[in-house]
């Protein structure tokens, strides 16, 4: 039990369904849906859907989702609903621009928008309630407005400048030229017709119709080189998920062009290492934390990119072999400097899982890249468009060198554990960019081995090793970080939290959902 002087939120229980979402908005009509009759397919779309109008910072309809789906005993799924570049976009395109780099609000940084066929594609495969019903929720926020909470409100005012660029984003997402604050109401009405014409017509509503000529329009008199036919063409992809195994259980993780080896790998690391053996606030434990995010990173940065582009093997990265040429680099009397582990951007996003009354759960996450993505919004459709495009490489050769057709390196991971009889024992999922591989690690050592509840591996001090810095948060032990001082880490102590996340954990024994939500971000797990 956690020390009730310090503080601190209680595991919510539940044993009919529940959700655990970055916005109490969103959980809550996760619980109407599985109230009505909808499972956790459908409450998931409901709380993504809710999400992209209440969290405009972090995630939209003009971005990408992955989610791996397992319905109760049966082997789960990946979803992969990311986007690709424009067709026309390559190297020499940028070269002979002069371009050397693909800034954070340019239309180049925009690709095709992945959430809505993903919606579309898991509601038509696994769905229980009309699709007009699911985005019902979602639709009356944008319409009528909502809120703004105390974590999106900071969002929406560090980005304040950037909101000013573009002309719709500056008419919707300001109000007098100002971010909207902390408990005033916003609406995007444009965004509400658009999730109205997606719930009646569905797939072909956003990538076929009035709004795809918007959408395109809109980035080509940017600059932009998007066509119909790319968004005619985009598909999601179903396949089955990577896994290992870890303490007699299997972590699974979407295949690449998401990250999700790179949490195995770290899994395996930390069980070679022993990692366990020290304590969980130590020295140790977060010296190595770092050490592994630094080795692994250094391949994700240039070996990873679009297996559809790249011969990449999994099971050679999970290789004993190579298992034991990432531990021999780590010591734990000094740090580990990479030559090339340098990453393109550190952006955001929302995490969200559901279980509902048979167990069916939904790992889910949903982005548009950096705050407020490309802050390119639509011209008649309300539609924020991300900016995933800057995770591209623009180098001849890399695994995840910019290429028409092709997907960037992704930086967002559903997690889910399950035994070996695939029955899901944790859903969860860590937000904040880069960090989501090493955060989940994070968690997955705080729950199965040092023991703690879901709400206590949430709220468990961070640090995070990027780009030659080692980030901690300032609830970590200042001897502590004295001691990394020490080793030859470059600590920088952050203003704001690192990352967030969200957890059901599955109690088959007792008939128990055990859920926990960051208190990093305005969320909530609710259950009934």
């Amino acid at each position: 039990m956690r020390e009730l002087s310090y503080p601190g939120r209680s595991n919510v229980l539940a044993q009919n369904g529940m959700a655990a979402t970055s916005n109490p908005l969103s959980s809550i009509e996760a619980i109407k849906i599985l109230q009505k009759g909808g499972n956790a397919i459908d409450a998931a779309i409901a709380a993504s859907a809710v999400q992209s109008v209440v969290c405009p910072s972090a995630t939209g309809i003009g971005g990408d989702c992955f989610a791996i789906i397992a319905l109760n005993g049966k082997t789960p799924i990946s979803v992969n609903g990311s986007g690709r570049a424009p067709k026309k976009a390559n190297l020499k395109f940028f070269n002979e621009n002069k371009i050397s780099k693909i800034e954070l609000n340019s239309p180049h940084s925009v690709t095709i928008p992945g959430s809505v066929h993903a919606w579309c594609s898991m509601h038509e495969k696994y769905g229980k309630l009309d699709l007009e019903e699911i985005l019902k929720g979602a639709e009356d926020f944008a319409r009528n407005g909502f809120p703004v909470h105390e974590i999106e409100a900071h969002s929406w005012k560090e980005k304040e400048i950037r909101l000013r660029e573009n002309k719709n984003t500056k008419k919707i997402f300001l109000k007098n030229n100002n971010s909207f604050k902390f408990g005033e109401i916003f609406k995007n009405i444009p965004l509400a017709n658009t999730l109205k014409l997606i719930g009646k017509e569905k797939i072909r509503g956003f990538y076929n119709s009035d709004i795809t000529k918007d959408m395109v329009n809109t980035l080509s008199q940017l600059g932009g080189l998007h066509t119909e036919e790319d968004f005619n063409d985009h598909k999601t992809v179903f396949s089955s998920t990577i896994s290992s195994s870890y303490k007699n259980l299997k972590i699974h993780q979407c295949p690449l062009n998401g990250p999700g080896v790179i949490v195995l790998l770290m899994m395996a690391l930390n069980d070679k290492l022993n990692t366990s053996q020290f304590y969980q606030s130590s020295y140790e434990r977060y010296h190595i934390q770092a050490e592994i995010t630094k080795v692994c990173y250094e391949l994700k940065e240039t070996k990873l990119g679009d297996p559809e582009f790249n011969d990449i093997k999994i099971e050679n990265i999970l290789s004993e072999n190579f298992l034991d040429v990432l531990s021999n680099k780590i010591n734990l009397e000094k740090v580990y400097n990479p030559k090339e582990a340098f990453v393109t951007s550190n952006p955001e996003t929302v995490y969200l899982t559901v279980v509902d009354k048979d167990l069916n759960t939904v790992s889910f996450i949903n982005s548009i890249c950096h705050s407020f993505g490309s802050c390119i919004t639509s011209n008649n459709t309300g539609i924020l468009f991300q900016n995933r495009g800057v995770n591209f490489r623009l180098e001849e050769n890399h695994p995840n060198s910019i290429q028409g057709n092709k997907r960037p390196l992704h930086t967002i991971i559903p997690g889910l554990v399950t035994n070996f009889n695939d029955e899901s024992v944790l859903s969860y999922g860590v937000m904040g960019g880069q960090y989501q591989p090493i955060g989940q690690s994070h968690v997955l050592q705080n729950i199965f081995d040092y023991n703690q509840d879901v709400q206590q591996a949430l709220d468990f001090p961070r640090a995070f090793a990027l780009n030659g810095e080692l980030k901690v948060e300032k609830s970590l032990n200042p001897n502590v970080v004295e001691k990394l001082i020490n080793v030859g880490h470059k600590v920088l102590t952050v203003d704001n939290a690192i990352g967030g996340g969200q957890c059901i954990k599955i109690d088959r024994a007792n008939g128990v959902l055990i859920g926990g939500s960051d208190p990093r971000k305005d969320g909530m797990a609710i259950g009934y």
